[in-house]
C-alpha cells in the first residue's frame, strides 16, 4: 500500500494483474521497492519470489518447447509481447551460447533495476525448467557499475561481470541449449505459438515511430521539444506526425512524459546535479513545475526521492 501511494496509483490498482504504466513508472516502482526493503539488487530475486499470477503467451510458448534452445528462441521472438522496447536474440558463436538483450530505441537502456530483472527473469526460467543444472560463464550490463556487485556474482554464479556495454546479456556453454525442458508440452506449444503469432501481428506498430519521436525529444531538450519541432526534425508536418501517432495508438504528450520521467530518475542519482539544473535540462520553466510532475511520476518530490 505504501508503494502504491508513493507511485500515485489508484485504489485497488495493486491487486490487479495488469495496470497501465509508463516505463518511468516501472523503473520508479522497482527503485522504490528496492529502497523500501534496503535491498539494492531486489530485481534479481523477484522472478523467483514473486512469480507471475498468470503466464503470458511468450512464457507459455517458451516453457512448452522440448529443448532450451527452442525455448530461448521463442522468448527472443516474442520479447516484444513482454516489453515493447526490448529486443532479444539467441546467438551461437563457437562454443558459446549468448543471450542478448538490447534497447535500440533507448540509448541509455531501460534502467538498472529493469535490466537486471529482465535478465534474471530469463535465467530463472532456464534454471527452473532445464533437466539439468548449468553454469553461466559471463554476464554483462548496459548500466553503470553499482557500488556492490557481490549479489550479482552470487545470482549469476560467475565472477565475470562487466558494465557500461552497448547491450546486456549472458553467455553459457553451447551444449546447454540441448538440455530437455521438464515443462515441455507439444499440444500447449501449438496453441501458444498460434496465439503468440496472432498477438505479434496485432501489436500496434508504434515502436519505431514512437522510439524515433522519443529520441528526437531527448535531443531537443531543454529547448523546443514540441510536436512541431520534432515533426520538422523528422521531415514531416506536425499534423502528419500527429495523425500517424494517433493511428498507432501513441500520444506525443505521453512520449514526452516518459522521456522526462526516465531522465529525471537517472539524473537525480547524480548528486552533483542540482534540482534546478535537472528541471531546466528537462525543459521545465521552474523547479515547482518539475517537482509537481516528478511527484506525479513517482509519488514523491524529487528532493525526497534523492534523499531516500
Amino acid at each position: 500500500m505504501l508503494l502504491a501511494l508513493r507511485l500515485g496509483l489508484e485504489d485497488g490498482a495493486i491487486e490487479k494483474d495488469e495496470i497501465p504504466a509508463t516505463h518511468a513508472m516501472v523503473q520508479a516502482a522497482l527503485e522504490a521497492t528496492a529502497a523500501l526493503l534496503s535491498e539494492p539488487h531486489l530485481s534479481l530475486r523477484l522472478p523467483a519470489d514473486l512469480p507471475l499470477r498468470r503466464y503470458g503467451l511468450a512464457e507459455l510458448a517458451a516453457r512448452s518447447t522440448p529443448t532450451l534452445r527452442e525455448g530461448l528462441t521463442r522468448m527472443a521472438r516474442y520479447a516484444s509481447l513482454i516489453h515493447p522496447t526490448i529486443e532479444c536474440a539467441l546467438e551461437e558463436i563457437g562454443d558459446e551460447a549468448i543471450w542478448l538483450q538490447r534497447t535500440p530505441s533507448r540509448a541509455r537502456g531501460i534502467g538498472r533495476h529493469a535490466e537486471e530483472y529482465a535478465l534474471a527473469h530469463v535465467l530463472t526460467y532456464m534454471r527452473r525448467d532445464a533437466a539439468e543444472p548449468f553454469a553461466v560463464s559471463r554476464v554483462w550490463f548496459a548500466h553503470a557499475r553499482p557500488p556492490d556487485i557481490a549479489p550479482l556474482h552470487r545470482f549469476f554464479a560467475t565472477r565475470s561481470v562487466s558494465f557500461g556495454n552497448e547491450d546486456a546479456g549472458f553467455a553459457l556453454p553451447r551444449g546447454v541449449l540441448d538440455l530437455d525442458l521438464r515443462s515441455a508440452d507439444a499440444r500447449l506449444l501449438a496453441t501458444a505459438d498460434d496465439l503468440a503469432e496472432a498477438a505479434l501481428r496485432a501489436l500496434p506498430r508504434t515502436t519505431e515511430l514512437a522510439s524515433a519521436v522519443a529520441s528526437r525529444v531527448e535531443a531537443l531538450l531543454p529547448g523546443d521539444a514540441t510536436i512541431g519541432s520534432v515533426a520538422r526534425a523528422m521531415h514531416m508536418s506536425d499534423r502528419t506526425l500527429q495523425r500517424r501517432l494517433d493511428s498507432e495508438g501513441a500520444s506525443f504528450s505521453e512520449i514526452v512524459d516518459d522521456v522526462r520521467g526516465r531522465l529525471a530518475c537517472r539524473w537525480l542519482a547524480d548528486e552533483h546535479r542540482t534540482l534546478s539544473e535537472i528541471a531546466y535540462a528537462l525543459g521545465f520553466s521552474d523547479l515547482a513545475t518539475f517537482s509537481r510532475a516528478f511527484k506525479r511520476w513517482t509519488g514523491k518530490p524529487p528532493g525526497a526521492w534523492r534523499q531516500r
